[in-house]
């Protein structure tokens, strides 16, 4: 889940996806967490310190911080319950649900267990946090969070749900740069890899069909087409329910695309990257 709109709220002072699942079909991967060169079929592996600036990006715009914040939790009352963990988990679409049975599966009783019950009540119902005794639960996930284990279930579900399916996008269009593929993770991360019109193989679908595929457009200008179709749905959601938070958003394109035309195509650290006002640096 998106939480840019309440960070953007912060830097004034001083982040996701739509629909009921984001995931597509989740396989068996490798933990970000503890990152190494991640196996590609179509040879364009990410290296293990790829992959690691490449969770930072997306710990940014997530959580405003490179640093990956499994203990986060907070309703933002955007109509998904609570959102939670590196990648905002969200407690009214069944998305924490899957988090938690995972982790229940290996530790019986953890502390988030006792709202398994609730938490599939809400999923079937798409509710929003109503039911769910919510300074509980968030206490609960934190206290969870201090568990290498849970932490570890977080880095797989990312893996098998986001990062996965993104690379396994990646390999079929030939894209050979870390950026584009980074992108293409964050997208996930954001827009879901299932069906809808907002789902990165939508998006990626319409970014052919605007410049042709890699291979005939050129990899650079293919991922500016996708910078700009992506900018173009954050503006306009299919889904109503996520328009104004994504509007918000925008600048975590903007943000990538800094980068793309700063040349750092291999997301070579370290490097500073600025958004929603503020700076962070990769390294």
């Amino acid at each position: 889940m998106l939480r840019t709109a309440a960070l953007a709220l912060v830097v004034a002072a001083g982040a996701t996806a739509c629909g009921a699942d984001r995931s597509g079909t989740p396989d068996i991967g490798t933990s970000p967490g503890q990152p190494g060169a991640t196996a590609s079929a179509g040879g364009h592996a990410l290296t293990a310190d790829q992959r690691r600036r490449a969770d930072q990006l997306v710990s940014v715009f997530e959580n405003g911080t490179p640093e990956i914040q499994y203990g986060y939790a907070e309703n933002l009352h955007d109509g998904r319950g609570i959102t939670a963990g590196r990648a905002g988990f969200t407690t009214g679409d069944g998305d924490a649900l899957k988090v938690i049975r995972a982790y229940t599966r290996q530790v019986p009783g953890n502390p988030l267990a006792r709202f398994v019950p609730a938490l599939e009540r809400q999923a079937n119902e798409e509710a929003d946090a109503g039911g769910l005794p919510e300074a509980d639960y968030i206490a609960a996930w934190k206290q969870a969070a201090q568990d290498d284990r849970f932490r570890h279930v977080q880095d797989q579900q990312v893996d098998d749900r986001y990062y996965k399916p993104a690379r396994d996008q990646a390999d079929r269009l030939g894209l050979s740069t870390a950026l584009a593929r980074a992108e293409l993770y964050d997208a996930a991360i954001q827009h879901g890899t299932g069906s809808d019109a907002d789902a990165l193989p939508a998006l990626i679908e319409r970014t052919t069909d605007k410049v042709g595929a890699p291979s005939k457009a050129g990899e650079k200008e293919w991922l500016d087409a996708f910078f700009d179709v992506r900018t173009d749905d954050l503006t306009h959601p299919k889904n109503p329910d996520t328009a104004q938070e994504w509007r918000d958003s925008v600048d975590r394109v903007g943000a990538v695309r800094r980068i793309a035309r700063g040349g750092n195509y291999e997301l070579d650290g370290p490097f500073t990257i600025t958004a929603f006002g503020s700076r962070h640096t990769i390294r």
